[in-house]
């Protein structure tokens, strides 16, 4: 078990749109001062129809196939930006 949670994000990344939610939750990750792990785990488009490939891999790491994931320490698992910015505010 990991130290420090695990940040699930899509191929955008960091360099993605500003308003993009992988981005938003990663700033505010860093704003915060919390150490993290990352793994890309969606490829493709950012459409979901247009997508390529199956998100499995992130399913069995998570239990979810949404992006943005953080994967805590003790296995909770938060999807949804919003979701993960309100730990975010709490954990400051």
């Amino acid at each position: 078990m990991a130290d420090i949670p695990t940040l699930f994000v899509c191929h955008g990344d960091d360099g993605g749109p500003r308003g993009h939610p992988c981005r938003r939750v990663q700033e505010a990750l860093r704003d915060a001062g919390i150490e993290y792990d990352k793994v890309i785990a969606g490829h493709g488009h950012p459409i979901p129809f247009l997508r390529k490939g199956s998100r499995e891999e992130l399913r069995q790491a998570t239990g979810e196939t949404k992006l943005p994931a953080l994967k805590l320490p003790d296995g909770t698992v938060i999807t949804h930006s919003r979701a993960i910015l309100e730990w975010i505010s709490r954990t400051r």
